[in-house]
């Protein structure tokens, strides 16, 4: 098995421009991206032989268009154009695409402001654009109807990751990398057979190339390929069908509970019902939900290398964009994080040189930039995550349900969870219902579940003290411990308690170490008063990872029907809607947002190895 850690040391290496008037020059390739006429081109060589339009009329749920080459981002432009103009109000698109040397975020938004006026999608897609990270990016447009996920990587290897994850077979398929004489590593025989392997009968496919190499490696794979005749611009090009009939057609279920209400259960019921699936959502008993109405969306990042330091970073740029599309109203205050006790100056500079070259999501500044900033002098260096932003969960949790494919039932008690033939059920004081599918999002309380009881997780209460702060900063601010506003006033914290705290212990705690933070970083004393606090518990698995996917028995087999999302600690804000995607794609038979070891990272099956050599510890039971 791959090893999860290594992708994230492989660098991207970017692509390097120069434009010929209006279009892109490859300076790798020695090769352009595209005609001058580049709509027209697209509509002629992948539109039109495809039928696209016509196909996108007839469309119902999902249609799955695959490119090998996202190069530009010109194809996915004009396919998600014709498919806004053309699908039915209720259908969707997701788009999947792969590319090697991805176009630098800087040089995209230029790119994006030239075409924006014709093809109004790139003004969405400048502002959600991957960051230079190797993996999956995960991204939705248009209130929802057109989904982007993007792998920046070798092809195959981003395409292999999701042959048997994908179950619905992609529809369409555009191959539009650079030439086979100028890009040969690409045009492997060997890519076209993954290819096949994600395809059903009647999935259609089209490329600029005419060459007969790729007609007949094409072929092989199991396309039937035909020419096209493009004269006066070439003399053809190539489109096909597959033929073979591989795959059951994949049901989406009809109704799904939600068993929790805190933000892994609005946040995955919202992620459900905006991919049309009716919702109920359930209050989980014993453990209430944490609506703490001062938090912070920040990512707290792990310069080492490891599958967690993936997750933050990829689960942090995820959710920064689906924040802006759920809670349109708000807007990113951005956040400075300073050294502390979990990150000292060098990690803090590590962190700084690993992420400084993948885009502007993350920066470093010097004390100057840092003070201007926040509006006050400040004497260290920091990192300033301008997407960042406070949140009030019980607000959000409200805005999440909020839509009418949701059925919320507080107060119900929910006390059991089965499975039965085709079925799951769900109890409560008020009787048993059944549901295609249970999702059990119940923070430290997901292990009272039977199904769940291997789980290795505890809860860990924490709390913010709210002041009234004399000078206050422009933005929250991170270091040891975190300020972040809090309506009209500010917060502080948060403790860290194994066993409950009383209250003005912790008071003391979160005072106490604030005052000695503020003296570190400004020099000077902070003045403000105390005026309340607010207390809420984390639930954090043994390993500190969230705790994402099906759950499984003692003997390895999946439970039927039963899923979990739960176990995202004090990082929930960033990670806990990246999961509610996972849930939201495996449920609609697509692959969910990042790869396949990364996700074996974060499943529950972890759990059930490691207590085979050394027994169930840290909540977990036998």
């Amino acid at each position: 098995m791959t090893d999860p850690t290594a992708r994230n040391s492989i660098p991207i290496v970017p692509a390097r421009l120069s434009w010929q008037g209006d279009q892109p020059f490859s300076r790798q390739f020695r090769d352009i991206y595209h005609a001058p006429d580049g709509i027209a081109e697209v509509e002629r060589v992948f539109v039109e032989p495809q039928r696209l339009a016509e196909r996108f009329e007839g469309a119902h749920r999902v249609f799955t268009v695959g490119e090998v080459g996202f190069g530009t981002a010109l194809n996915f432009a004009v396919v998600a154009q014709r498919y806004l103009e053309r699908a039915p109000a209720g259908a969707r698109l997701h788009f999947i695409t792969v590319e090697k040397h991805p176009i630098t975020p800087g040089e995209f938004a230029t790119l994006a402001q030239r075409r924006a006026r014709t093809l109004p999608i790139y003004r969405e897609l400048a502002r959600a654009y991957p960051p230079l990270l190797a993996g999956w990016h995960r991204r939705h447009f248009a209130d929802g109807r057109i989904t982007l996920s993007a792998f920046f990587g070798d092809a195959k290897t981003g395409f292999d990751d999701i042959v048997g994850r994908q179950r619905l077979p992609i529809d369409a398929w555009l191959l539009d990398g650079f030439a086979p004489d100028r890009n040969p590593q690409l045009w492997r025989e060997s890519l076209w057979h993954t290819l096949a392997e994600l395809s059903d009968e009647g999935s259609t496919i089209a490329t600029f190339s005419a060459v007969g190499a790729v007609r007949r490696a094409l072929a092989e794979a199991g396309f039937a390929m035909r020419k096209v005749d493009q004269r006066p611009h070439k003399r053809h090009t190539l489109a096909g069908v597959f033929a073979p009939a591989r795959k059951a057609i994949y049901a989406a279920p009809r109704c799904v509970a939600v068993v929790g209400a805190g933000l892994a259960g609005t946040a995955t019921a919202r992620q459900l019902a905006d991919r049309g699936m009716p919702v109920t959502l359930f209050d989980a008993a014993p453990t209430p939900p944490n609506r703490m109405a001062a938090t912070l969306f920040h990512p707290r990042l792990l310069p080492d290398g490891s599958v967690g330091s993936r997750l933050r970073c990829m689960a942090y740029i995820y959710s920064t964009h689906w924040y802006e599309r759920v809670t349109p109203t708000s807007r990113p205050c951005g956040a400075l994080q300073f050294a502390g006790a979990n990150m000292p100056h060098a990690r803090l500079e590590l962190a700084a040189d690993t992420f400084a070259s993948t885009g502007n999501w993350v920066t470093c500044v010097d004390p100057v930039s840092a003070s201007s900033l926040v509006g006050l002098p400040v004497l260290q260096h920091a990192l300033f995550f301008p997407h960042a932003r406070a949140l009030d969960l019980g607000a959000l949790g409200d805005a999440l349900i909020s839509h009418p494919s949701i059925d919320y039932r507080p107060d119900t008690n929910c006390s059991a969870v089965s499975s039965v033939p085709d079925r799951a059920v769900v109890t409560t004081r008020d009787g048993a219902s059944q549901y295609d599918h249970v999702v059990l999002c119940a923070g430290a309380g997901a292990n009272g579940f039977e199904q769940a009881r291997y789980i290795e997780m505890l809860p860990v209460w924490g709390q913010i003290d709210r002041i009234d702060f004399a000078r206050a900063p422009a933005m929250p601010m991170v270091g040891d411990g975190f300020l972040t506003s809090a309506g009209r006033h500010w917060g502080i914290g948060a403790t860290y308690e194994q066993k409950p705290w009383a209250e003005a212990r912790a008071s003391e705690f979160n005072l106490g170490r604030f005052h000695a933070w503020w003296r570190e970083l400004t020099g000077a004393d902070p003045l403000l008063r105390n005026l309340g606090r607010l207390r809420g518990a984390r639930a954090v698995a043994s390993d500190r990872m969230p705790v994402i996917g099906r759950l499984f028995d003692s003997d390895g087999a999946p439970v039927p029907r039963l899923l979990v999302n739960t176990g995202h600690g004090s990082q929930g804000t960033v990670s806990a809607p990246f999961a509610a995607e996972w849930i939201a794609s495996e449920l609609s038979g697509e692959f969910g947002p990042c790869t396949r070891e990364e996700l074996d990272a974060f499943g529950t099956m972890r759990f059930r190895l490691r207590q085979v050599r050394r027994g169930p510890r840290h909540g977990g039971r036998a």
